[in-house]
């Protein structure tokens, strides 16, 4: 039955206090500092009756408008209701087609393929993508970068470390900082044990051209002792760090200039991209901003990375234990405590993909796995967290665990009039292995027939308490009279037509629950055929919010969707929420009936402090809109455009301002100038 009334059409996300200049995007490592900013909000009287004229003997001017537009809804309603329809059938026969042609993109074939189907490959789209990306630069032209950047900021010193390199990527990395357009910068070229005597001649020729550049030769030490000996010689306020085989773009330092002028922060980082053996680029790494969660889930900051140069000395710098996965190691100790983090979404460093990279292969090298799951371990433990790590979805990445205490339970809330789905969503929960506690609420939302008693069966049968609700249907009303009798820790609200399939589902969706500042935890929901319904809501997308991916199998432009994240909300259909923190926000606005109730209780636990997570760990299936009638009323899109409009209106900070919010589809965005 349930509403479905999660992210269908127009939804909306926290306006988290960020830079508004979408070039920069500014947190904090702690969530609480990542408050939505507060907007007015305009409260309207309830819609959960249907509209009826005043008592009066005859009807105002302002009542015949109010019944006119109240028609017109009913009539628009209707047009949607058909639309979406269309859509579905729509959306199926696609998915067929291009399964076949995907198919067939294994094969032969491929090229006549990409013709008939009249699309690009993802790579080729990409490259065409970034040429005008590059023109959108505001820094690309070195006449116009701004005079006090170059004169007022300070020193940024570049730390390469260097070990057996090839000689003209070496060459190709190195004039990448020497053409930057910012030229307050210090490139420490650290010598890992002795190069070959063509590469060294090299190095002390460019040293000695280029007072900005020095070596420092040293024996062999490991990746970590290189760093340190480069960060322990650097002179500038922050350190920049490039691999001797990769590219920095020509704006890439004035970026982080401009950056470190407007936040002073402690960590920066940028978008990168993939390029081959002959600099050919290929797929992008685009990022969320700060995301806390993400990076307990891998090292997704990735490249190009500029910390505080007295913090990270403060710190002890890199650790030797953890070669290969360094950097990681490194990260995870400077967020340790609170750290201001910008994020600069624009693609500004080149990573080359070569058969020892592990850009090309994560297994050239197998011990940075190993090593960055020890150096999670040593996090966990420092931060005082009790949880297990295990191996993600794919190399580098990592999956948390935890055995919850005895006295930790849930109390799992569905609302529903339809007993058949009822019986197939406890079914399945029985099924299921878990560890962690339950007690099963299930709310009849009773309709007068037979049905109401078949329900309540089937509740029985599956142990399940009964509350009954009577009157017009309202999703929110429903789960809040459900959840005041809830006394267990945590609140899990469900739609009926979810469906588990697979063990330990419930400790995976309350895992993230280790972090106190984690407020909600949505689950991934996937369609019967395997394509995604649900993972993450994003904000901005066509009219307000929406479910980026959906109908998708995955995307290359944006690989974070099998990992546990951060997002703006999540669906209502599948949402864990302390039951303590539910009760405090006066539960969901019972204004929204139907749909935004939970996208607007999302954004609202964000303005108290707390953080919103996307977990991928559970295995769920949803149908979506099974037993409700699809549609948005017109009072519950104006009343959540009149309370969350200023937020609608930015880009959402777990998404990528170069990701299209045209649609649902994630596909490249039209390049604008940041």
């Amino acid at each position: 039955m349930i509403s479905e009334n999660k992210s269908k059409g127009i939804r909306n996300q926290p306006n988290l206090a960020f830079s508004d200049d979408l070039s920069r995007r500014t947190s904090v490592s702690r969530p609480v500092a990542m408050a939505i900013l507060d907007a007015k909000v305009g409260r309207r009287r309830s819609n959960d009756a249907p509209w009826t004229p005043l008592n009066s003997p005859v009807l105002s001017t302002e009542n015949v408008l109010l019944n006119t537009i109240q028609s017109l809804d009913s009539r628009l309603e209707r047009l949607e209701v058909s639309f979406l329809r269309l859509v579905r059938v729509w959306t199926w026969a696609t998915r067929i087609y291009r399964r076949i042609g995907h198919a067939l993109l294994r094969t032969p074939v491929a090229g006549i393929c990409h013709k008939l189907m009249g699309e690009l490959a993802a790579d080729e789209k990409y490259r065409s993508w970034f040429l005008q990306h590059r023109s959108t630069d505001p820094y690309a032209d070195s006449a116009i970068v701004d005079i006090p950047i170059q004169a007022n900021s300070g020193l940024i010193s570049v730390v390469m470390p260097v070990y057996q390199p090839n000689l003209a990527w070496l060459r190709t990395a190195v004039d990448s900082v020497r053409s930057q357009t910012y030229r307050n910068w210090q490139l420490l070229l650290v010598l890992d044990g002795d190069p070959n005597q063509e590469a060294l001649s090299y190095i002390h020729s460019i040293a000695a051209e280029d007072s900005r550049i020095q070596y420092i030769s040293s024996d062999r030490g490991g990746i970590s002792a290189t760093l340190n000996r480069g960060l322990r010689s650097c002179s500038g306020d922050y350190t920049a760090f490039i691999d001797q085989d990769d590219i920095l773009e020509p704006t890439a330092l004035v970026h982080i200039s401009a950056g470190i002028a407007q936040d002073e922060p402690d960590i920066l980082y940028t978008d990168e991209d993939y390029v081959d053996e002959q600099g050919v680029a290929h797929l992008p790494l685009f990022k969320p901003a700060w995301s806390p969660a993400l990076l307990l889930s891998c090292m997704y900051l990735g490249h190009l990375i500029v910390v505080n140069t007295e913090r990270a000395k403060r710190m002890g710098g890199f650790r030797s234990p953890y070669d290969g996965a360094q950097d990681y190691d490194f990260i995870l100790r400077l967020t340790d405590e609170d750290a201001s983090v910008v994020h600069i979404p624009r693609v500004l460093y080149h990573w080359r993909r070569h058969s020892n990279s592990t850009a090309a292969n994560a297994a050239a090298k197998p011990y940075s796995h190993l090593a960055g799951l020890k150096a999670l371990e040593d996090t966990l433990a420092r931060r005082g967290l009790t949880a297990v790590v295990a191996d993600g979805p794919a190399s580098n990445n990592y999956r948390l665990s935890r055995v919850f205490p005895a006295e930790d339970s849930a109390g799992i809330v569905i609302p529903t009039r339809n007993s058949k789905l009822l019986s197939r969503l406890l079914s399945s929960m029985e099924n299921a292995k878990d560890e962690l506690r339950r007690k099963v609420h299930v709310v009849l939302h009773c309709q007068g027939n037979r049905e109401d008693e078949r329900i309540a069966a089937v509740a029985r049968e599956f142990g399940a308490s009964v509350i009954e609700y009577r009157g017009p249907f309202n999703f929110a009303l429903m789960n809040n009279l459900a959840a005041a009798q809830v006394s267990n820790p945590y609140l899990v609200l469900m739609n009926d037509d979810v469906v588990v399939s697979g063990d330990h589902w419930l400790e995976g969706l309350c895992a993230p629950f280790i972090r106190p500042q984690v407020g909600i935890v949505g689950a991934r929901l996937r369609y019967p055929d395997g394509t995604i319904e649900h993972c993450g809501v994003v904000t901005g997308i066509g009219e307000g919010v929406g479910h980026a991916g959906r109908f998708q199998m995955g995307s290359p432009f944006w690989p974070w969707l099998d990992l546990t994240r951060n997002v703006s909300a999540v669906t209502g259909a599948c949402l864990a929420i302390r039951r303590a923190l539910f009760g405090d926000l006066g539960g969901f606005d019972t204004r929204y009936f139907n749909n935004y109730n939970d996208v607007d209780l999302c954004l609202r636990v964000q303005r108290a402090g707390f953080e919103v997570v996307l977990n991928t760990c559970s295995s769920l299936c949803h149908e979506g809109a099974k037993t409700r009638q699809a549609g948005t009323a017109l009072s519950e899109r104006i009343g959540f455009w009149t309370q969350w409009g200023a937020v609608l209106a930015e880009a959402d900070h777990f998404f990528s301002p170069n990701l299209s919010r045209k649609l649902e589809t994630i596909d490249l965005s039209t390049p604008s100038l940041q």
